[in-house]
């Protein structure tokens, strides 16, 4: 633009090369004052249209909104809460299995939740859901978590994790919580369907098919397209995390290795039948 001014400015003067006096002066005055006029309405012109695009794309393109969750007990205003962001993953691991169960025509699944907010201990049919709790209890058919561990493991600062105390992954994100959700909802599956009955002497079997089921519907997240990067790299670190080395202990839920591979044969399959190689023997 000043390029142009100044080529306008001296084309103006150099118009009327002829003749010096005082009304050539005057005339070359007031055609520079025209010009420089001009230009300067154009200026505002071409501003006041950057300004209306700029304030086009800011009403078109919504405001950045912080993805970390507060721990708050029940409510959706501002910043998503995480008891809402809980809800809404069960929900979809819900609609998944509910369409996978009535296509093979199994009856619907059934399951009960409660989030349990900061400083508070529920008292569980299979005992007290405190501040760490991420459990399926079936005997009152309900997933329990808490929402000051979901938050931690959200933002990477969970405590006592098995595998990662040995060094092995990271639990962090949100995906990582959702992992933790899908896989207590697949024991709820396992007591559904009666593969809880089976007698074994260790958890590790029903652990590693509950990872397998949570991986099968992570692949039903990705097909959708609602998987954003990092996703599945924050899903394999938290089960990673959570495995543990403690082999010969009955509660033993597969070595981090374990559980990383059972949850990427899932997903890689996107098939639950993919995961009757860890059902126990009967």
């Amino acid at each position: 633009m000043k390029r142009l001014a100044a080529w306008l400015l001296l084309l103006a003067l150099a118009l009327p090369a002829a003749g010096c006096g005082e009304d050539a002066q005057d005339r070359l005055r007031l055609r520079a004052q025209e010009f420089q006029q001009r230009v300067k309405q154009e200026r505002e012109r071409i501003r006041d249209r950057i300004q209306a695009v700029l304030g086009q794309i800011r009403r078109s393109i919504p405001q950045a909104q912080r993805t970390s969750p507060e721990v708050r007990s029940r409510g959706r205003t501002g910043r998503q809460t995480i008891d809402a962001f809980l809800t809404d993953v069960l929900q979809s691991i819900d609609t998944y299995w509910t369409k996978t169960l009535r296509a093979n025509g199994l009856p619907e699944p059934r399951i009960g939740y409660d989030w349990v907010p900061p400083g508070v201990t529920q008292q569980s049919a299979c005992g007290p859901a405190g501040s760490t709790a991420a459990f399926y209890c079936p005997t009152d058919d309900t997933i329990y978590v808490s929402q000051a561990f979901a938050a931690q493991l959200w933002n990477g600062v969970a405590q006592g994790l098995p595998g990662e105390r040995a060094g092995y992954g990271h639990a962090a994100g949100d995906f990582g919580v959702a992992y933790v959700v899908a896989h207590e909802y697949a024991h709820n599956l396992q007591d559904e369907l009666g593969i809880f009955a089976r007698q074994t002497t260790s958890a590790e079997p029903f652990e590693l098919q509950a990872d397998c089921l949570a991986g099968s519907w992570g692949n039903s997240v990705y097909r959708q397209g609602l998987l954003q990067p990092g996703d599945v790299e924050e899903a394999i670190n938290t089960a990673l995390a959570v495995g543990d080395f403690d082999v010969g202990n009955a509660q033993h839920h597969g070595t981090p290795e374990q559980r990383r591979d059972a949850w990427l044969t899932g997903f890689d399959q996107g098939d639950p039948s993919a995961c009757d190689r860890y059902l126990p023997a009967s």
